[in-house]
C-alpha cells in the first residue's frame, strides 16, 4: 500500500471512531468500510472486527426503529462484503431477512454461518427455528407415529429381503423411508422431494446417518424426473403421497408415471393397497 492510501486508511479509521464516540453511526459506518477496504489485513484484527460489528449493529438498530428496512438490508450487504464469513454478522443478516419473510435467503445465510463455524449455536438455533416454521405441522405427529413407522419398516425390510435391491422413494419428506430401505440392505435408493424446504431437511438427515450414503436425493417433483435422475429400472417403489382423503395428493397419477418410466417389470410397491371408506351423509340445511 502506498503512503497516500495508508494516510487515507488512517484518516478513515480516526473519523469512524470519532463519529462512533458521538453515536453518529450513519457517518461512522462508511468510514469504517473505507478503512476495511484499504487495510484488509489490519481490519481482520479482533479489535477492528469487534468495533465494526458494534457500529453495524447500532446503525441497523437505529434504521429499524425508523422503519427504513431497505437501508438495513443495504448496510448488512455492505458489511458482509468486508466480512463475508463472520458467523455473527451472517446470522444477524439472516435473522433480519427472516423477519421480512425472505426465508430462503435467511436459510442460506444461517447455513453459511454454520459452514464458517459449525459450533456457532445462535445460527444453529435460528436455522432450527426457521425450519420448524416452514415444515408443515402434520409432519411431526406422523414422524412420531411409532406404529405407522414400524409397519412401513417391516414391509420395506420384507421386500428388500425378497430381492428388491433398488428403491425409488417418491415424496421422501425427511428421508425416513429411504433410510429404512438403505438400512434393510438396498444397494441404491433414489429419493425425490418436490418441496424445497423438505428437500433441504432430507439432505441434512441423510448426511447425519450412515445409511444415507446409499441414498441419492433428487429435489424434484417425480413427474418432472427422467432417466438422468433415475438411470435404472428399480425393483421397489415406496411412496406416502397420501392425504387424509387418500387420493388428494395425486398418488394415482404419480404411481402411473413411475410405472411408465422408472419401475422394472414385477416391481413391488409399498404400500401395495389401501381401503377407502365412503359414508353417505344427509343434512337438511345443506340441501336447502
Amino acid at each position: 500500500m502506498n503512503e497516500k492510501h495508508a494516510e487515507l486508511a488512517d484518516f478513515s479509521l480516526s473519523q469512524a471512531r470519532q463519529y462512533n464516540s458521538q453515536h453518529n453511526y450513519l457517518r461512522a459506518f462508511p468510514h469504517y468500510l473505507v478503512f476495511a477496504q484499504l487495510e484488509k489485513q489490519k481490519f481482520k484484527e479482533e479489535e477492528h472486527v469487534t468495533e465494526f460489528l458494534n457500529i453495524t449493529h447500532a446503525l441497523v438498530t437505529k434504521l429499524e426503529q425508523q422503519g427504513k428496512r431497505d437501508k438495513v438490508e443495504q448496510v448488512f450487504q455492505q458489511a458482509v462484503e468486508v466480512l463475508p464469513s463472520h458467523p455473527e454478522l451472517l446470522t444477524n443478516f439472516g435473522s433480519f431477512l427472516f423477519k421480512q419473510n425472505q426465508t430462503e435467503r435467511a436459510e442460506g445465510l444461517f447455513r453459511k454461518a454454520l459452514e464458517s463455524d459449525p459450533h456457532f449455536l445462535t445460527a444453529k438455533d435460528r436455522l432450527e427455528n426457521l425450519s420448524s416454521t416452514l415444515v408443515e405441522r402434520w409432519h411431526f405427529p406422523m414422524l412420531n407415529d411409532v406404529f405407522r413407522n414400524k409397519c412401513f419398516e417391516s414391509a420395506i425390510c420384507s421386500r428388500v429381503r425378497e430381492g428388491c435391491s433398488t428403491v425409488l422413494d417418491i415424496g421422501t419428506g425427511t428421508g425416513l423411508l429411504s433410510l429404512m430401505a438403505s438400512k434393510a440392505g438396498a444397494e441404491r435408493v433414489y429419493a425425490c422431494e418436490a418441496s424445497e424446504v423438505m428437500a433441504v431437511t432430507a439432505k441434512d438427515v441423510l448426511v447425519h446417518n450412515v445409511e444415507g450414503e446409499r441414498v441419492r436425493l433428487i429435489p424434484k417433483l417425480s413427474l418432472d424426473m427422467d432417466q438422468t435422475d433415475v438411470p435404472e429400472k428399480v425393483t421397489l417403489l415406496v411412496t406416502e403421497t397420501f392425504d387424509s382423503g387418500l387420493l388428494g395428493e395425486h398418488v394415482l397419477e404419480t404411481v402411473l408415471h413411475a410405472w411408465r418410466n422408472f419401475l422394472a417389470p414385477g416391481c413391488r410397491v409399498v404400500p401395495a393397497w389401501a381401503e377407502f371408506f365412503v359414508v353417505p351423509v344427509e343434512c337438511g340445511q345443506v340441501r336447502s
